[in-house]
């Protein structure tokens, strides 16, 4: 979370003047510590702030095998965009949330054990899935990620 500034206000109390002009205010009770009340100020995040590492818009094909009533089942599956944490990808079936999974890279054929994120957004081309690796994986999608203080240069 990114603080831009901080608010500080005080309770009335009986000890304090009517008036004061100083820039911290505190209130005190009888036999007990002065205490400052602070609000801080939240100003909007972009989702780029909030991100860990930068995405790429990058389309794979990839399998994910998940086991689905009980049973071994692999789905197709490509990605819309991939970061060292994982990916969002693009696929004909619904995941819940926290479905644990393990991801193939069709071209390498190599696997990592992911789970879904978030639920997944239906769109007119299937449904939106935020895949999380177990732990990070930059090397996995063999493509190098610009750096996380990257930002796109202005046109």
């Amino acid at each position: 979370m990114k603080l831009t500034s901080l608010n500080v206000t005080a309770r009335k109390s009986s000890t304090l003047p009517a008036k004061s002009t100083t820039k911290t205010h505190t209130t005190t009770t009888p036999n007990a510590i002065p205490v400052a009340t602070a609000t801080p100020v939240r100003t909007a995040i972009s989702g780029a702030e909030r991100r860990r590492n930068q995405r790429v818009l990058l389309r794979i094909r990839a399998n994910i095998h998940v086991a689905l009533q009980g049973k071994n089942t692999v789905l197709d599956a490509a990605t819309l965009s991939v970061t060292p944490q994982g990916a969002v990808v693009v696929m004909n079936q619904s995941l819940p949330a926290e479905t644990r999974l393990v991801l193939e890279h069709s071209g390498t054929h190599q696997r990592i054990d992911c789970k879904v994120a978030r639920p997944p957004r239906e769109t007119s081309e299937g449904y939106h899935t935020p895949i999380e690796f177990s732990t990070p994986a930059p090397g996995f999608w063999k493509i190098n990620f610009p750096p996380a203080d990257a930002r796109p240069e202005e046109a």
